[in-house]
C-alpha cells in the first residue's frame, strides 16, 4: 500500500508531464480499440457474406471446378434425387440445395444482354443464400412458379423490362442443342452479387432441369452445416457419405456413361440410314469434387491476413510511440529525483524497492491511460457498431464477393480486455529502463547530484 501511495505521489508531482504521459497512452488504446472494432466487424461481414454467397461446403462432378468459369452444364452430378437424400440424412448437416447455373443471351424488346442464369430450389435457396430478403419489387420465386423468374435489379433497367414481362433467355442444352427460355418476371432482386444484378436471373430448378436436358440433375449441391468454421469437419463427412451410400468413389476421372437407372440422361440418336440407335456420352460424371467456402473464398482469406498484417504494424508504430512518450517521462522524474533516490538509498532503500517504486508509478500512468483509451474506443466502437461507415458503392466494386457498402464496427469484450491489459503491460515495460537506470544509482553520487 506504501508502494501504491509513493507511486501515485510520484506520477501527481508533475501533473502537466503525467497529463501528456496519459493522454499519448490514451490515444494509443483509442485507436487501437475503434481500429480492431473495424477490421473485426468488416471481417465478421466477409465471412457471412462469403458463406452466404457460397455456403458451408459445395460439390461438383468431377472436373467441373477447373472449368468453373464457363458455366459448363455438360460436367453434373447425377442420381440428384438420392445424392441429395443421403446429405440431408448425413449427422451435422443442416441445410442443403441443388442448383443449375448456365450463361446465356437475355432478351427483351430487341435489346440482348449477356448474363448468369441460375436454376435454384426457392425454399432452401433462400435460406442459404437469403435470396428472399433480397426482393425489391414483387415477390419472391416458389415452387408454383413454373416459368418464373427473379432478374437483377441492373438487368431490369438496361433492358427496360418490369413485373409481369416476359424475360427470353436463349442458351444451350448439355447435348449442345440451342434453346429459347420464356420466363416470366415475378420479381427483381438485389443480391450485391454483380453477376446476378448487372446481367442475371434466378429460376426453378425444375424448369432449368427440363431446358437444359438435365433431369435429376444439377451442376453443383450447397451444404450448411451447424458452423461454418467447422466446414473443413463437414467436408469430410459429406465425402464419406457419399462414398458410402452413393458407391461411387470421389475423384477427377472423365466423363461417364450415364447407368442404366437413368438412361435418359444418355439420350439416343439414329443416324440416317441406320436402325441402330447412337449413344450420346452423358453430361453427368460418376465422383464428387467438394470445396469449403474459405477455399472457394481464397481472396476473402488472403486480403484478411493482408488486413492483418497491415494492422499489425500501426499497431506496433503506436505502441512503440506510446512506450517512447512513457520512458521519456519516467527518465526526466529519474533525472529530476536523483537526490531524492539517494536519500532513499541512505536510508536502507534497496535497488530493488526503488526500481519497484519506479515500476509502479509506470502501472499507474498505463492504468490511467488504458481505462481512459479502452472507454473512449469503447464508446466509438459501439458507436460504429449501430451506425457504421459507408465507403459508398467503391467498395463494393472493388471486391469479388457480395459486400455491402457501409461496415459495421464488433465490439467484444475479450477485445476491450485485451487491449487495457496490453495497454498496463506496455506501460510497465516502457519503464523497466528508467527503473532499472535509478535502482543502479550509487547514494553517495545521488546525494551530490545538484
Amino acid at each position: 500500500m506504501n508502494n501504491f501511495k509513493l507511486a501515485v505521489r510520484g506520477v501527481t508531482r508533475n501533473k502537466r508531464r503525467s497529463l501528456i504521459t496519459v493522454a499519448a497512452i490514451t490515444v494509443v488504446l483509442m485507436m487501437i480499440v475503434v481500429t480492431d472494432s473495424l477490421i473485426d466487424g468488416m471481417y465478421h461481414m466477409l465471412n457471412d457474406k462469403a458463406v452466404e454467397a457460397s455456403g458451408h461446403v459445395q460439390i461438383y462432378a468431377p472436373g467441373y471446378y477447373d472449368e468453373k468459369r464457363t458455366l459448363p452444364t455438360d460436367i453434373a452430378i447425377g442420381h440428384l434425387n438420392r445424392v441429395m437424400e443421403t446429405l440431408r440424412d448425413t449427422e451435422g448437416v443442416v441445410d442443403v440445395t441443388a442448383q443449375i447455373t448456365f450463361g446465356g443471351l437475355a432478351t427483351f424488346a430487341g435489346n440482348e444482354i449477356g448474363g448468369v442464369f441460375i436454376g435454384i430450389e426457392p425454399e432452401a435457396a433462400g435460406r442459404i443464400h437469403r435470396y428472399s430478403d433480397k426482393v425489391m419489387e414483387g415477390r419472391y420465386l416458389d415452387e408454383g412458379d413454373a416459368d418464373g423468374c427473379l432478374i437483377g435489379y441492373r438487368l431490369a433497367e438496361l433492358l427496360g423490362i418490369k413485373l409481369g414481362d416476359v424475360l427470353t433467355v436463349v442458351t444451350r442444352t448439355a447435348y449442345g442443342a440451342l434453346t429459347a427460355i420464356d420466363l416470366t418476371v415475378v420479381g427483381i432482386v438485389a443480391t450485391m452479387n454483380s453477376m446476378i444484378d448487372e446481367g442475371g436471373a434466378l429460376m426453378l430448378l425444375s424448369d432449368a432441369q427440363a431446358y437444359l436436358e438435365l433431369p435429376d440433375a444439377a451442376t453443383a449441391i450447397i451444404v450448411n452445416g451447424e458452423d461454418p468454421m467447422e466446414s473443413g469437419a463437414m467436408e469430410e463427412k459429406v465425402l464419406a457419405a457419399l462414398t458410402t451410400e452413393i458407391g461411387m468413389v470421389p475423384d477427377t476421372g472423365g466423363p461417364a456413361v450415364a447407368p442404366e437407372e437413368s438412361s435418359t440422361l444418355a439420350g439416343e440418336l439414329s443416324p440416317e440410314g441406320s436402325g441402330e440407335p447412337e449413344k450420346i456420352e452423358s453430361p453427368t460424371r460418376e465422383g464428387f469434387e467438394t470445396y469449403t467456402w474459405q477455399e472457394l473464398s481464397y481472396i476473402l482469406v488472403e486480403m484478411a491476413q493482408m488486413q492483418q498484417g497491415v494492422v499489425g504494424i500501426i499497431r506496433a508504430i503506436m505502441i512503440i510511440l506510446a512506450m517512447a512518450m512513457i520512458i521519456s517521462t519516467m527518465l526526466t522524474n529519474v533525472f529530476e529525483r536523483t537526490r531524492e533516490i539517494g536519500v532513499l538509498m541512505a536510508m536502507g532503500a534497496k535497488g530493488r524497492q526503488v526500481m519497484l517504486l519506479f515500476l509502479g508509478e509506470a502501472a499507474v500512468l498505463g492504468f490511467l491511460g488504458s481505462f481512459f483509451g479502452v472507454a473512449i474506443g469503447t464508446g466509438l466502437g459501439l458507436i460504429l457498431q449501430n451506425v457504421g461507415i459507408d465507403f459508398g458503392e467503391g467498395l463494393s466494386s472493388m471486391m469479388t464477393i457480395p459486400i455491402d457498402n457501409v461496415i459495421y464496427g464488433l465490439v467484444t469484450p475479450e477485445m476491450v480486455l485485451g487491449a487495457f491489459f496490453l495497454g498496463i503491460i506496455v506501460s510497465v515495460i516502457a519503464g523497466l529502463y528508467p527503473a532499472a537506470k535509478a535502482a543502479r544509482l550509487q547514494p553517495t553520487k545521488a546525494l551530490r547530484f545538484i
